[in-house]
């Protein structure tokens, strides 16, 4: 390197426009993919909210999986960050199609719907499927991706 040049990154941070964009891009096909799935869900007999429970758990499953694939892990495997080169699978992917796949705003409903009709079991069932399933989901997408990675 001759003085006055400037090392360059491996890979240069994108724009912030197209992170956005590949999240927006992302979001719609995910909210797609969600509709499909409760479409199907209902075909079959299910309810609204076991079919949103179902969804947001395998989401979460998969953003496990996607974030043991991304991220930079220490000598003991935690996670420490995800580098500049997987910031687009992260945006167009992690937040995007699985943030629009899963739905908080759905479970935030169907607490209420329950709540309103006094039906105490579906609250329970909706708050801790999508709370305690899914932190486990996502803890079991991320150990099967980082063993296969392995």
């Amino acid at each position: 390197m001759t003085p006055g040049e400037h090392h360059k990154p491996a890979v240069a941070p994108l724009a912030a426009w197209k992170l956005a964009s590949a999240a927006f891009a992302g979001g719609a096909l995910g909210s797609l993919g969600r509709g499909v799935a409760e479409i199907a869900l209902a075909a079959l007999g299910l309810p609204a909210w076991p079919s949103r429970i179902a969804v947001n758990v395998l989401g979460a499953f998969l953003i496990g999986c996607l974030f043991a694939r991304i991220a930079v892990r220490d000598d003991g495997g935690a996670p420490v960050g995800i580098p500049h080169v997987h910031r687009m699978r992260e945006h167009l992917l992690g937040a995007g199609f699985l943030g629009g796949f899963t739905t908080v705003s759905g479970m935030a409903w169907d607490v209420a719907d329950g709540l309103s009709a006094a039906d105490l079991a579906a609250v329970s069932a909706v708050l801790v499927a999508n709370a305690v399933v899914g932190l486990a989901a996502c803890a079991s997408g991320f150990a099967v991706a980082a063993r296969r990675a392995n």
